[in-house]
């Protein structure tokens, strides 16, 4: 059997005594206390299971009072009243002080043993309840602390990813080295500036703290296409290959040597007197007509825009013919080397410019088959539209103003500008600050940018954060 402490309370020795030695004879451990304050004494001492107390004890705290004062001390403690007095009402008011159970003096033992088990039945299934939420609270805070465990390894594992994902996208293409995480730290800016911007245009809108990682991550990967983009193209800095520009100068020096090798043959057949001279004046003939010649392949393999007159002067150089070693006669420069110098501005043919553009669709094939949680399941579509413009002129899609995120309306600025102060690239030169948000307001204007986040921008000053050449994620 369980044991259970009980206390009896009563101003009566002979009577106590006798409650106490007869429930000890049944099993359980009892004590007595004369008064209620012998009683609250042993109550802050231990924990009673069940306190029978007289109602009226004379020279101290009633049966009443003592209810009260055990409730505050242990409420988990049953009382019993007992009382040669009984009345209904002091029956309620027992009852409603709190009292389990109410038995009239004179009683017999087993009157007294049959309330005790209904107090400990009742008692033990509280008990068993409370046991019962202790452990099922325990269990709770135990998985609770596995989610939230598997939910930061989660979120360290979609960091691990992304850092990945960044770093293998500038290995792709060295030259955008911090691009990345740059357009990211503006764009989370530039969202939260929204936030502060409580009315306009955009005054309506406002980003939670998840939908800012959401925008971060898209920031973050919005290139990872990339990585599916020849590195010829991608890291392209001329119009034309090192090894093609080569291969037309080779050619145009062999030219020369024809050139000279055939003046200096007709010489000897027409029986002309010997010149030592001649041969050497007349490769420098040769050669002064080839450097003009060099130096305009040269300008125009440069991926600038092509002034008119240096459009018009390259037509020359398609009918340049030179000895091909299979003893025919062959072009200097072949159709698809004429094609790419007749690139009018940047240094990628229209093929290749497709190709670069292809990018943000693989960004989005690639980005849609991971399983983004609900909190994070933008991020593909974010990153698909950073390159839509508001005028239907952007790609891949075409789409126009409402059909964009907002996201990428911010995404679009920040991108466009850290693409025009980066160092300088391969293809092109760093844009000055100044000259940078000048552009961005002529294609605002043109419709191309959202023109009020252009002012946020602006206004907030996103364009002075201070963002290193390559950073950690």
């Amino acid at each position: 059997m369980d044991t259970y402490n009980i206390l009896i309370v009563d101003d009566e020795s002979d009577f106590r005594t006798l409650l106490v030695e007869a429930l000890e004879s049944m099993g359980y451990l009892c004590e007595g206390a004369e008064n209620g304050e012998a009683a609250l004494d042993l109550a802050r001492s231990k924990h009673f299971s069940i306190i029978f107390t007289d109602l009226n004890m004379p020279g101290g705290l009633s049966g009443l009072d003592l209810l009260q004062k055990v409730r505050e001390i242990d409420p988990k403690t049953f009382c019993i009243l007992m009382t040669g007095y009984a009345t209904l009402d002091s029956s309620i008011q027992a009852l409603k002080n709190g009292a389990y159970d109410f038995i009239q003096k004179p009683f017999k033992l087993a009157e007294l043993e049959a309330s005790l088990q209904r107090a400990l039945s009742h008692y033990k299934a509280l008990r068993g309840i409370e046991a019962y939420q202790t452990e099922l609270e325990r269990r709770v805070e135990e998985r609770t602390r596995e989610v939230v465990t598997l939910k930061d390894d989660i979120e360290n594992l979609f960091e691990g990813f992304v850092k990945a994902s960044v770093s293998a996208i500038e290995a792709r293409d060295p030259s955008t080295r911090g691009h990345s995480v740059r357009v990211a730290k503006l764009t989370v800016a530039l969202a939260e500036a929204v936030n502060a911007t409580p009315s306009g245009a955009w005054g309506g809108h406002h980003f939670t703290a998840q939908q800012l990682k959401e925008l971060r991550y898209a920031s973050l990967l919005h290139d990872f296409g990339k990585v599916g983009v020849s590195e010829r193209v991608l890291t392209k800095p001329k119009k034309l290959e090192e090894e093609r520009l080569e291969r037309i100068l080779q050619r145009l020096f062999q030219r020369d040597l024809e050139g000279a090798a055939a003046r200096l043959e007709d010489a000897w057949k027409r029986n002309l007197a010997y010149d030592e001279n001649f041969y050497g004046a007349t490769l420098a003939a040769y050669r002064a007509e080839t450097g003009r010649m060099s130096d305009l392949v040269i300008r125009c393999n440069e991926p600038k825009v092509l002034p008119q007159n240096i459009m018009e002067a390259m037509d020359e150089l398609e009918a340049l013919e030179f000895l091909h070693h299979d003893g025919q006669i062959a072009r200097v420069l072949e159709s698809t080397d004429i094609a790419a110098l007749r690139i009018p501005k940047g240094s990628l043919s229209e093929a290749e410019r497709k190709e670069i553009n292809s990018h943000v669709t693989k960004t989005y094939q690639f980005l849609s088959q991971i399983p983004w949680t609900g909190s994070l399941a933008n991020v593909p579509e974010i990153a698909y539209t950073h390159h839509e413009r508001l005028n239907g002129m952007g790609y891949p899609r075409g789409l126009e103003k409402d059909a964009i995120p907002p996201q990428s309306k911010l995404m679009a600025i920040c991108d466009v500008y850290d693409a025009l102060v980066a160092a300088d690239r391969p293809y092109k030169v760093a844009v000055t600050v100044p000259r940078s948000l000048e552009i961005l307001e002529a294609e605002a204007n043109a419709n191309l940018l959202d023109v009020n986040a252009l002012r946020i921008f602006l206004d907030a000053e996103i364009y002075m954060i201070p963002l290193p050449e390559s950073e950690q994620v």
